[in-house]
Parts: C-alpha cells; structure tokens; sequence
C-alpha cells in the first residue's frame, strides 16, 4: 500500500486508542481534519482499478450531449440517470473529471462522516472499521455505489427519528446513483422490529440452512425479473465472480455472537442499538442467504455496513464491565487491521492503491477544468 493510505490508517488508528483510552468526547476539529485528508486522497486518486478508464468516458460522453440526451448516455455507458446528470452538470460549468472526482469524493465523504460522528459510540472506532476497507472500494473504485450508500448512511437519522418522507426522499435520491439501494428501502421498517435473541438465532440459522439447501436458486429467476432496471443489476452481480475471503465470513458469524451475547445490556443502556443491530443483522441475512457471489458481497454492503454503528456502541455500553469493555474494543480493533493486512496483500497492487498517483500529473489524461 502506498504511503498515503498507511499514514491515514495510522492516524486513524491512533485517534482511536487515544479516544478510547481517556474517555473524552472526541476532537471535531481533528475529526474533520482526518476526512479532510481522506476526500483529497479519494477524491485525487487517479487510475485506482480499471473502473476509472469507463467513468472517465462517461463524463466526456455527457460533456458532449445536450441534457436532452442523458438518457441516451445513461443506456449506452449502462450508469444510472442520476449520476449521468451529476456529471452533465459539473462539466456544463467548466469543470473537468478531475473536478469531479474530488466533489464526488466531497459529497459521499462529507455526507458518510457525519453520521459516523453523530452515532458512533467511539466515533474513531467507527471511521476506522469504515475505512477498512469500505472507503478503498466506495470512494475509489465504485464510486456510484459509493454516492449511493453515502446518501443512505446520511438517511439513519430519518430511520432513527421515523420521518418517513425524508428518508424516502434520501432513498429515491440514491436511487438515482445506484440501482442496487433497492436493497435498503426496507431498512426503515426493519429498524423497528422486536428481536430478542431467540429470534436472532433462529432467523439467521434459517438463511444458513436455505442457502445450503439451495432455497436462494427458487427465488433467483423473480429476482432477475425485478423492474425500473433493478432486475439487470441482479443479473449482472449473480453472474459475476467474487474472490471472498474466510475473514469476512469469520467475522460476521462473531459479530452475531457478540451481539447476542451483550444484546439484553446493550438495548437497556442504549437507546439506537437497536435500529443499527436490526439493520446489520438483516445484511447478515442477505449475506449468507445468497452464499458467496457477488451480489452477497456489494448488496448487502447497504445493511452491513452499520457494524461501524453497532460495534462502537455496544462497546460504550459495556462501561459497566471494563474487562470485557477492554477485551471488545482489543478484539475489533485487532480484527481491523488484519483485516487491513489482508486487504494490503489481495488488493494493494491489484486495484492500484499500492502505487498511488494524482491527477495533478501533468500526464494525465484529464484535468481540472474542461479542455476547449
């Protein structure tokens, strides 16, 4: 990994031992300084993953239609309406694809950080299990999805203070950016509902023994037949290949266990536990209901990206019993950065992000500013 990431995960790192260890409430100026640094580099990244070369194009393809032909760029690059237009916009001011990586990354970034700072329990805790490695994938390689998750993640409050409107609003928005938030319209409701441990245990056995019988393979064919082009998202990510890693796996069958064995003192203690467990324990459910492709790894990315709420929280709600507080916040914290390790080894050369470079290079293809 280039230098860059390891000092952003460094300071990251730090900020959270240091936020964990003296109890304070943490640094929003330190805060804001740390994303700072994250959307430059996002948001300067240049050729981060083949990804970058169809997205380029896509800009220059909406650059050079009027608005009235968005929709025939939307079709022929196969990215959805909303973020054709985003593009069309920035550069009908003058702006180039450079410009636009670093707004999008802005955006996303600026939207995501603010609802880790207002529920994440240890609020660098959360930055840290989010950037690793979501923040690699998201704000650099799908970037679409990236703005998508962002909107939603933004959402959690509306979920959290049932103003349904205002979350729908959120959702027909992200929509627009990524077909796949589909996914996530049920978050509102499932937020809500009542699950004790019994239920947990028995739900996510439930979606285990399915995908091990094959009972995903009987809904397949209706899931491909979705509309509004949802179905032609399914199809794509059920037809690609995933390198998943045992990691992952591990991790979310502990997650669940962890939660189930602090779920009672937690939910007394804490009074949004419940609405982020809920919502990470059914991408869990999608997780392993749809095995090890693809669409088990992006889609779900809606739902089990609130590990970053929960596991925080249930740390700060075991301030009654330090040992385990401190035997928590060691474990996932350790889990962090292996998985950080592992991340260095299977993509840090793969995806670019071993050898960063900027758009400020005076060879790249795009700029700033539009060319005339």
């Amino acid at each position: 990994m280039s230098f860059i990431y390891n000092f952003l995960i460094f300071l990251i790192l730090i900020s959270s031992i240091y936020e964990f260890v003296s109890d304070n409430p943490p640094s929003r100026t330190w805060f804001r300084v740390i994303i700072f640094m994250m959307i430059m580099t996002a948001g300067l990244a240049y050729g981060i993953s083949p990804d970058w070369v169809a997205y380029w194009q896509a800009f220059e393809a909406s650059a050079q239609r009027s608005f009235k032909e968005l929709g025939e760029v939307a079709v022929s690059t196969d990215m959805e309406i909303g973020y054709i237009f985003f593009n069309k916009i920035v550069s009908f001011i003058g702006l180039g694809y450079g410009s636009f990586t670093l707004i999008l990354a802005s955006i996303a970034l600026s939207l995501k950080s603010s609802s880790i700072f207002k529920y994440s329990g240890y609020v660098f805790l959360g930055l840290l299990m989010y950037t690793i490695p979501t923040y690699f994938f998201e704000e650099q390689v799908h970037v679409r999805q990236g703005m998508a998750n962002a909107i939603m993640l933004f959402s959690a409050r509306y979920i959290v203070e049932r103003k349904f409107w205002k979350f729908f609003i959120c959702f027909v928005i992200a929509f627009l950016f990524h077909k796949a938030v589909i996914a996530f319209f049920f978050a509102y409701w499932i937020a809500v509902l009542r699950f004790n441990n019994a239920t947990i245990i028995l739900i996510v056995g439930l979606t285990v023994v399915a995908n091990i019988v094959g009972l995903n393979a009987a809904i397949d064919g209706l899931l491909r037949l979705l509309p509004f082009g949802v179905g032609d998202t399914y199809s794509d990510y059920a037809n690609e290949t995933w390198e998943g890693g045992v990691l992952g796996d591990v991790v979310k069958v502990l997650t669940v266990l962890v939660i189930l064995i602090f779920n009672n003192a937690t939910v007394k203690r804490d009074d949004y536990f419940s609405y982020f467990r809920n919502i990470f324990l059914f991408g869990v459910i999608l997780y392993f209901f749809f095995g090890r492709g693809i669409f088990s790894s992006r889609l779900p990315g809606f739902y089990t990206v609130y590990i970053i709420f929960v596991i925080p929280r249930i740390i700060k709600a075991l301030r009654y019993s330090p040992m385990f507080k401190n035997l928590m916040f060691i474990s996932f914290t350790v889990y962090t950065i292996l998985l950080y390790v592992n991340f260095y080894n299977n993509w840090g050369s793969k995806s670019g992000f071993g050898q960063y470079k900027t758009s400020l290079y005076k060879w790249a293809p795009y700029g700033f500013f539009q060319s005339k």
